[in-house]
């Protein structure tokens, strides 16, 4: 991490495992990729990684698109910083219908 003194932790709940099985196999392998980059800044976004803030939400909630998939989490700025993708009830990879 050149440049950047912060890292991130990333807290995943185990439910989410389940959420996994429902996609297909290419957006589960983009969705553990990403799990790097959130540790290294999870809200900037750039090329693989098209993360934004959702606004109208309490707290620091973001999204990150991967494909016609969402993954919402929201990013904790305290001294030690961390990225929480909760559980199933709240957050989930979820298809975007168009």
């Amino acid at each position: 991490m050149i440049g950047n003194a912060t890292s991130y932790e990333v807290l995943v709940d185990e439910r989410i495992e389940k959420d996994l099985t429902k996609v297909p196999n290419h957006i589960v392998e983009k969705f553990l990729n990403s799990l790097d980059e959130f540790e290294i800044n999870p809200i900037r976004s750039r090329p693989g990684f098209d993360a934004k803030r959702l606004k109208g939400f309490p707290g620091n909630l973001y999204r990150l698109r991967i494909g016609n998939y969402r993954v919402l989490y929201s990013v904790d700025n305290n001294v030690n910083g961390g990225v929480k993708i909760p559980n199933c009830g709240s957050l989930k990879i979820q298809h975007q219908y168009i």
